[in-house]
Parts: structure tokens; sequence; C-alpha cells
């Protein structure tokens, strides 16, 4: 498998990440992605026409749409160790694959109180998986974008058809004080560029 395990690696984050979510509230706020930030596309966000991610993270590689992203996309990926088994063939030739291997517990699961410790829990989203990952690997500053945490519809128009999440994700429930965490305990500033389910400052109000 041509993947490197992200904990025996060399990895290293910008001060500054955007966490790019293919939600569709975040239509018409990714030109306002500030230029010193670097990007970081979760699942289908990795499509937006004219974002320019760095890093791409996948928890599931079986969508129709993932052989297009990886064609097109040039950057670092990071997927969970069963994505990654799941896309080993394809990406044979492919530099900069890393792996991240969840725990068997969640930080949905009460006696997970902080999961900081340098693995990357299952427990909410792609996105809390990108969130854990920013803070592992050095992030200080957090945008989201396109974080929605509502409904079933991607940025194009097109619908999960895997997942009927409502009109609020229960992933709310976990991802939320998570945040809360990073923010009131790490001193991370965290903020959205879009509306979301979240309770977060709108960044640049």
């Amino acid at each position: 498998m041509p993947f490197v395990d992200m904990t025996e690696s060399d990895l290293r984050l910008d001060r500054k990440v955007c966490i790019v979510a293919p939600g569709p509230n975040g239509r018409g706020h990714y030109q306002r992605i500030p230029a010193d930030f670097q990007i970081v596309a979760v699942s289908k966000a990795v499509l937006i026409p004219d974002l320019r991610p760095a890093i791409w993270i996948m928890t599931h590689s079986d969508q129709s749409w993932f052989a297009e992203a990886n064609r097109n996309f040039h950057g670092i990926r990071l997927f969970s160790y069963d994505a990654a088994l799941l896309a080993a063939d394809a990406l044979q030739n492919t530099p900069d694959c890393y792996f991240f291997v969840p725990p068997r517990d969640s930080f949905l699961e009460p006696h997970v109180r902080q999961p900081l410790d340098g693995v990357i829990r299952y427990g909410a989203t792609v996105s809390a998986c990108a969130v854990q990952f920013a803070y592992i690997f050095g992030a200080a500053e957090i945008l989201l974008c396109g974080v929605d945490l509502s409904g079933d519809d991607y940025f194009d128009g097109t619908v999960n058809v895997n997942a009927h999440h409502g009109d609020t994700w229960p992933a709310v429930q976990s991802l939320q004080p998570l945040l809360k965490h990073l923010i009131e305990d790490k001193g991370l500033l965290i903020a959205t560029l879009s509306p979301t389910k979240l309770e977060l400052t709108t960044y640049g109000r």
C-alpha cells in the first residue's frame, strides 16, 4: 500500500488552516478564504471548482465521484486506514499519501473526554477528523467553510445517497464539545465562513 502512517510521518500544517467541506452553504464563500490559510478539503469538497486544496481528507473511497476526484487532485492525501486500503490500487504511483487508524473508542463515548492524544477518532464527521488533524499537526487558527451539518445536499446540487442526516446532523452533539475544548482549553481560534449548525463566531464579524 502506497500510504504512510501519519503518526510516523513528518507532516506539518501551517498555523492557519481552512477546512472546506462540501455543504451547499459554502457556495459564495470560497473566495473569502484568506490567502494565508492552508486549505484542507474533506470528501467531495476536493471537486469544488477553482479551490486549490493542499490536503484532501477521506474516510470513504467508494463513492461514485471518487475516481474523478482522485485523478484531478494534486497534493497530500490523508485517508482513514479502511479508505486507504480500498483505494490502494488506484494510488500505487501517487506520492504524498498518508493514513490514520481510528481507535476503537470514539469521542462520542463519555469516557473519552479529550480526543487529542495524537490520534484521529471517529464519532462525528470527516470534518471532525479534519479538525483533529489540524490541531495535532500544528494549526493554531482554523476556519470552517461548507461545514453545514444540515441536510444531505452537496455544493454542486447532488445529494449524498448514503446518508440521511436530517435538518441538524447528530454529529453536532459531538463536534461542538470538541470545538469548545479546543477554543477554551487549548487556545485555538476557530470560526466559520459560512452558515452552520455549530455555535461558532462568523469570520470577519
